[in-house]
């Protein structure tokens, strides 16, 4: 027989639980209630879309409180300019549009990767065979991007003045069509579009005439950054995206192949096999590293590299000193 205050005690223990699992639920509500939305941007491939994809199938981001509202760009200048309108808080970018952040249109926080992904493509049946055989041809590349850096860089190599060439600013689609339509001689861009080319030609009728490979002291990093004004009004918000960030990026460097299914869910018209070269070309860095080459200024190193190629080429009037565009304090914070 069950005494009364035995009875009682599970009474008064049954409804402390309830109580609890109420108080936990609500508490779950509240949560994601008060979640803070940030608007990310990402380009649609392995290194522009992985840290994004892997913090939300995780949920790294909402941990720290950030619901992540992801805008996806096929290249960098596009996003600046909606940075710029205010329609994107933070995001990743290539190298090639790190001279519109040292026109102070954005604060860099870290760099993502490295990567030797861009190549300069013709058509086996064009003719073409070697660089000097680009002089009259027209070429598209989008401008801004690590496409064009790599064209320029290709031609001075060579001895080709770049004005004899006729360089043809199209976005990535843009640019990959007019090449498989043989409406442009050459097509300087990047991977996974390098591959759907090569896919959509057959590979064995594709020629690359140089990639990033041919100038390994001269690849550059991608970089994370953030909308000055948004960095201003909102310090405590960057900092808990970047704990996010920190969590997915160690998470990629340790566990490439799920990193790779998660871009995939993020990115369903790219396939893994695309998604695993680009990996495959690519230089990731864990938090770790990153906080030591940012303390040691190899990082300023690589954008003061960086910066001195663009106002070579034109893209930007004068020097900048990276320091002016690259603000680490947000990463560091983060990783306390």
């Amino acid at each position: 027989m069950v005494s009364r205050n035995s009875r009682k005690g599970k009474i008064f223990m049954g409804l402390t639980l309830a109580v609890a699992l109420v108080v936990a639920l609500s508490g779950g509500v509240i949560a994601k209630q008060n979640l803070v939305t940030v608007n990310v941007a990402y380009q649609p491939n392995m290194n522009g879309a992985s840290v994004l994809a892997i913090g939300m199938e995780k949920k790294f981001f909402e941990e720290y409180g950030i619901k992540v509202n992801s805008i996806s760009f096929l290249s960098g200048p596009p996003e600046l300019q909606a940075m710029a309108a205010g329609d994107v808080d933070l995001g990743y970018i290539g190298p090639g549009a790190t001279f519109l952040a040292a026109q102070g249109l954005a604060k860099i926080l870290t760099i993502d990767n490295i990567s030797f992904s861009d190549s300069i493509l013709v058509a086996k049946k064009s003719g073409i065979k070697k660089v000097k055989d680009l002089k009259g041809k027209v070429v598209a590349t989008p401008k801004g991007t690590t496409g064009e850096q790599l064209l320029l860089l290709t031609l001075e190599r060579n001895n080709v003045n770049a004005a004899d060439v006729s360089i043809v600013n199209m976005d990535v689609a843009g640019a990959v069509a007019a090449f498989v339509a043989g409406k442009v001689d050459a097509v300087a861009i990047w991977s996974p579009y390098t591959v759907e080319i090569e896919k959509q030609l057959g590979k064995e009728n594709v020629v690359s005439l140089a990639s990033y490979k041919d100038f390994p002291d001269k690849a550059s990093p991608a970089s994370y950054l953030v909308r000055p004004d948004f960095l201003q009004k909102n310090p405590d918000v960057v900092v808990r995206f970047l704990k996010g960030w920190i969590k997915a990026n160690d998470y990629r460097k340790r566990n490439m192949t799920s990193a790779i299914q998660y871009t995939g869910k993020l990115l369903v018209q790219v396939q893994a096999d695309q998604l695993a070269q680009m990996a495959s070309i690519t230089q990731f860095y864990s938090s770790k590293d990153l906080n030591r080459m940012l303390q040691d200024g190899s990082v300023y190193k690589m954008y003061d590299n960086l910066i001195k190629a663009f106002v070579k080429n034109g893209q930007l009037q004068q020097y900048v000193d990276p320091k002016n565009f690259v603000d680490p304090a947000p990463f560091n914070k983060a990783l306390k």
